[in-house]
């Protein structure tokens, strides 16, 4: 068969190479559609567009939770926001630029419609925080980065221009001044800086500057060397060196990619604070922000608004009422003396009793707390005046009222001079002349007497009243300056001085007052830190005493304390919080100490090396995050947890209720066997219900001031949207050393005196 004719074979060859052919061709068709078809199907990637890539991909889980108890048109609402929300942060097919705004801006308008709703007032601040970040961002991705650049460039050509001319002007000063204008080339800087010919020339004359500042140790002459490193070049050698810096050889851009990568850390950074107010994504939120800042400089304005007002905002305020100041400060005083003096030719003798009160009256003020001390009082006095016809006697009633302002700028009482007015009142209650002895020519006497007495009242008791005045003002002055002195010490000289030891004086302090109010408000937050933002809650004006403390300057004022990383008993631990406050305070105080197992001694606490106790309030909950083992006699060490305490407020009467809520522990790294997680949550929940029973404490708090007791009253605790609210209510009891009055001594009646009256 295998020597059969051959045409066959030709045939099925040429069959074969047909075949052959065809499957070829259908391969390389199949090949070319196949890489058409992958050509079409590989679109070119669809640019992020505002806030895509930027905002996270889910609905933040405390924005997706609404509170509870809803109805009716708040139930609607938060329908509404929760679409609003999907859409703004998981929309798949990506919003357009102009569809983010229309979403920010209806969310804002929801905001809005919350606003006086106490239910709502958590989450609407909440909401807040987010929308204006976001609204911030975009308005930060669609500024005209060309023209900030620009601007930026400009800023530096004019601090250099401002540099040259600083240092020509100080050169012509100089004998051979002009030489070394030459040689820097000073006015060939200024003609390109002034008409901006070349960009090219201008850099070739500032690389060839920043080369002589360089070089110029290798100056042969020592004299040159000593004059050229003068302080009055540091100016211009810094501006050039800025200048060349920022422009980079060429005209510089900004990197738009890196606006956006940084925007995003910033977005992400807060989220996760938000969520755990951890210090590392603090300082991630702060980094991001910095490098923002040095990229756009003076486009910043937006997101700095918002940080400013959400995330760096004052942490510690106080608003103290007028009416609660009088009533703390309320001290009358009375003090009695001898008169002496001559008036209009009479000897004057008696005796007088001044009784005054002194409070205070609040004046507006943005910058500081301005206040009067006032000062209200009567002056009663009996006397007699001599002269040699006859002698008159007179009761005064003099009334006094003055005044001394007084500014506190947070480091110094500052005053100004006291004001005293004086309405004197004499009344005329007897007299006696020499014809007090002669029948019908005594009563004559006597009405002689009173009428040139009456004729004098004016002058006399214009005179009174200005020894009144001169008795009463410096007497004024001195003891409020004395006071005052005092309270410098102590205010701007050591209690400022031991927040700056232990790291505690604010980074910003505001101090103002209105005719009714005075308002502190501080912010502690170190460069890697975050602080605040607004009060979700107004204060209400009949209030006496409202302290608001926003868990920021809780959490930073504990990692003053240095625990990361520590092994400290508990009641050790107490030991240094107490010493903490001793040494802030500047007096002894006690706090309560959890009890120690006899047998087992005291909790040994193995701190992480982060964040080693954190405080979060949120949902009328403040809670106490430990990480940390334990240690203890006799039992199995527990590795580091994560620990959640919450614990509940409720003032009711005179008690407030401190509960504890369910405690929970979980693992920073998780164990084999789910078992043994268990039985250490078992044995936290344990050691921290111990550590934190259900209490009852009284709502009053007694503290002393001087001469008296002081006894405030807490009338609400409220725990929303990062604020520990605490509210003093009006029934402040002051206890003080009554002094009785001295008894005005009067002069011997004479006869006449009663039927005078």
């Amino acid at each position: 068969m295998l020597l059969k004719d051959p045409k066959p074979a030709r045939k099925n060859q040429k069959y074969f190479g047909m075949v052959s052919l065809a499957v070829l061709g259908i391969a390389s068709l199949a090949l070319v559609v196949t890489t058409t078809m992958a050509v079409e199907d590989k679109k070119p990637e669809k640019a992020d567009v505002g806030l895509q890539g930027i905002l996270p991909v889910e609905v933040p889980e405390d924005l997706s939770e609404f509170p509870e108890g809803l109805e009716g048109k708040w139930a609607t609402w938060a329908d509404q926001v929760s679409e609003l929300l999907g859409k703004l942060y998981e929309d798949e097919s990506g919003l357009t630029l102009a569809q983010q705004k229309q979403t920010l801006a209806a969310l804002q308008a929801k905001i809005k419609e919350a606003d006086g709703q106490a239910a709502l007032a958590e989450y609407s601040s909440r909401l807040e925080r987010r929308v204006q970040v976001a609204d911030a961002v975009l308005k930060t991705l669609n500024l005209d980065l060309g023209a900030i650049k620009a601007a930026q460039m400009k800023q530096k050509q004019n601090q250099l221009a401002a540099a040259t001319k600083a240092l020509k002007k100080y050169l012509g000063t100089l004998q051979n001044g002009e030489g070394w204008v030459d040689y820097l080339q000073l006015n060939a800087l200024q003609k390109e800086l002034k008409n901006s010919y070349s960009e090219v020339e201008l850099l070739d004359l500032l690389k060839s500057l920043k080369s002589k500042f360089e070089e110029r140790g290798a100056l042969k002459d020592a004299e040159q060397r000593k004059f050229f490193n003068r302080k009055q070049f540091k100016g211009l050698e810094k501006a050039t060196k800025a200048f060349l810096a920022e422009a980079n050889g060429g005209a510089a851009k900004i990197n738009v990619g890196n606006v956006r990568k940084q925007l995003a850390a910033l977005v992400e950074n807060l989220e996760e604070y938000e969520a755990t107010q951890s210090s590392k994504n603090a300082f991630e939120a702060r980094k991001a922000y910095a490098m923002l800042r040095q990229e756009l400089e003076g486009g910043l304005g937006a997101l700095t608004t918002a940080l400013r007002n959400n995330y760096f905002n004052y942490n510690l305020r106080v608003m103290v009422a007028e009416d609660f100041i009088n009533r703390l400060i309320n001290d009358s005083t009375c003090e009695k003396g001898p008169v002496v003096d001559c008036i209009l030719g009479a000897y004057v003798t008696g005796n007088q009793a001044t009784t005054t009160e002194v409070g205070v009256d609040f004046k507006p003020s943005d910058s500081t707390l301005r206040f009067d001390l006032s000062l209200a009082g009567i002056t009663n006095s009996e006397t007699s005046g001599t002269t040699n016809q006859a002698v008159i006697y007179t009761s005064g009633h003099h009334q006094i009222w003055g005044g001394k302002e007084i500014n506190f700028d947070g480091d110094t009482f500052t005053t100004q001079p006291a004001w005293v007015q004086v309405d004197a009142n004499n009344t005329t209650v007897g007299a006696s002349t020499k014809l007090d002895g002669i029948p019908l020519l005594a009563s004559l006497g006597r009405s002689m007497a009173y009428r040139r007495t009456e004729e004098l009242r004016g002058e006399a008791e214009a005179i009174a009243a200005q020894r009144v005045r001169d008795r009463v003002r410096p007497r004024f002055d001195e003891e409020v300056d004395e006071r005052i002195t005092r309270a410098n010490e102590e205010v701007g000289g050591k209690f400022n001085k031991r927040l700056r030891d232990n790291g505690l004086f604010p980074s910003a302090r505001s101090y103002a007052s209105t005719d009714s109010h005075l308002y502190i408000r501080t912010r502690l937050m170190d460069t890697g830190e975050l602080a605040a933002n607004s009060p979700p809650l107004s204060i209400s004006s009949d209030e006496s005493v409202v302290i608001q403390l926003h868990e920021s300057v809780m959490n930073n004022s504990i990692s003053r304390m240095a625990l990361e990383g520590r092994k400290i008993s508990d009641q050790d631990l107490i030991t240094e919080f107490e010493k903490s406050f001793t040494d802030i305070f500047d007096r002894k105080v006690k706090l309560e100490r959890p009890p120690v197992d006899p047998d087992k001694g005291p909790n040994i606490l193995a701190f992480d090396e982060k964040d080693p106790i954190r405080i979060q309030i949120i949902d009328d909950t403040l809670n106490i995050i430990l990480r940390c083992g334990f240690e203890q006699k006799g039992e199995t060490a527990v590795p580091t947890q994560i620990i959640t305490v919450p614990l509940h407020f409720k003032v009711e009467g005179d008690k407030i209720h401190i509960t504890r809520g369910d405690v929970k522990s979980s693992p920073v790294v998780r164990p084999e066997r789910i078992a043994a997680q268990i039985a250490r949550a078992g044995v936290v929940r344990n050691k921290m219900e111990k550590a934190f029973p259900d209490r009852v404490e009284d709502s009053q708090v007694k503290a002393k001031l001087e001469n008296r007791t002081v006894y405030l009253n807490i009338t609400g605790i409220q725990t929303k949207d990062g604020w520990l609210t605490l509210t003093v209510g009006n029934d402040l009891t002051v206890e003080k050393n009554e002094e009785v009055p001295p008894a005005v001594d009067a002069p011997p009646a004479v006869e006449e005196k009663t039927a005078a009256k």
